[in-house]
């Protein structure tokens, strides 16, 4: 896994991916039987449909990574949690100890075996990054920014949708985005995320469980002393005592 990018990565996948999951507020519709050219319209309506009733959410997760820095393709396994609004944790367990947590706008990464860690003061991002939970989320500006295509799927099989970046400033960082929705949740079970650079990153979601009870102590970390801790804030970084 590519340390260095790690929680660049994940604020990148939460702010341009979950904004998908907003639309409209009409009613929602079965996205198959809608005629084609309303079916994509139709699958955002019911997937914000099933989002406002999303309270809690927790799923075990496989990433997989490609990079030129890489030697070989790599693996991660762990545990996503959610709870409304605004806290988030990403547990990766294999193949290396890593906790991030993002509590509305701070975002803390523990690299358990290094004995390293950052906290990143997310601010005003931290709004893109929770938006799509809410009713505020508008697929018009999304669609201002990415050509969107949905691919069909026959039932019991999830939507593709595939996004591709259609100015020059996004495109350079990002390639392409393709994210699968479950045709019984609305929910995402895949998601493939290609950078400028050729590097993919990708994440399965598994065994997804809605609205069940998260302790509050989830989202907090209570890391050593002795670890160094570094501090990101608008570019600024600051070396913390350990």
């Amino acid at each position: 896994m590519k340390r260095k990018t790690l929680a660049l990565t994940l604020t990148t996948l939460l702010t341009l991916v979950l904004p998908v999951l907003s639309a409209w507020g009409a009613p929602p519709r079965d996205p198959r039987a809608v005629p084609v050219t309303e079916r994509l319209t139709a699958l955002v309506e019911r997937v914000k449909a099933e989002q406002q009733k999303l309270r809690t959410l927790e799923a075990r997760f496989i990433q997989a990574q490609e990079s030129s820095l890489l030697a070989a393709p790599e693996k991660a396994t762990g545990h996503f949690s959610y709870s409304a609004p605004d806290r988030v944790r990403w547990e990766y367990e294999t193949p290396n100890p890593i906790s991030v947590v993002i509590r509305g706008e701070e975002m803390t990464t523990w690299y358990r075996d290094l004995q390293r860690a950052e906290v990143i003061k997310i601010g005003r991002y931290s709004n893109q990054v929770f938006k799509y939970l809410g009713a505020s989320g508008n697929m018009q500006t999304l669609l201002e920014y990415f050509d969107v295509r949905l691919t069909a799927s026959a039932k019991g099989q999830p939507y593709k949708l595939e996004l591709t970046p259609r100015f020059q400033r996004i495109a350079k960082r990002l390639k392409s985005m393709t994210l699968w929705i479950d045709d019984a949740t609305f929910l995402p079970v895949h998601l493939r995320y290609v950078e400028a650079d050729g590097d993919t990153t990708e994440y399965f979601f598994e065994n997804l469980k809605k609205n069940g009870h998260i302790p509050e102590d989830r989202y907090v970390l209570q890391i050593p002393k002795g670890v160094e801790t570094r501090v990101i804030d608008l570019g600024r970084e600051q070396p913390a005592k350990p």
